[in-house]
């Protein structure tokens, strides 16, 4: 067999199975309609659950306020609710 054909073949099947895997990726992703401080009064909370994953409000070292949130996919959202109010 010829030493290009043993090379190039499996760098052409990598390519091939990562540009799927990509696509699909974007296809099948969900978007969490959750993931931003929910509008039901809940801006007054350090540590909420958007009815699936559980938020926590973070300040970065500039001082800078933001949130972070679990990743979890729920096919399903219960409903959000404070876990931890601003003192």
């Amino acid at each position: 067999m010829n030493l290009k054909k043993i090379i190039i073949f499996p760098v052409i099947i990598f390519l091939i199975l990562f540009t799927v895997g990509m696509l699909l990726s974007n296809v099948i992703q969900i978007e969490n309609p959750k993931s931003t401080l929910p509008d039901i009064g809940l801006q007054s909370c350090l540590v909420w659950y958007d009815g699936c994953n559980t938020c926590t409000i973070m300040t970065n070292p500039d001082g800078i306020e933001d949130f972070a949130c679990t990743k979890m996919a729920c096919s399903e959202y219960e409903k959000p609710m404070c876990l931890e109010p601003t003192p």
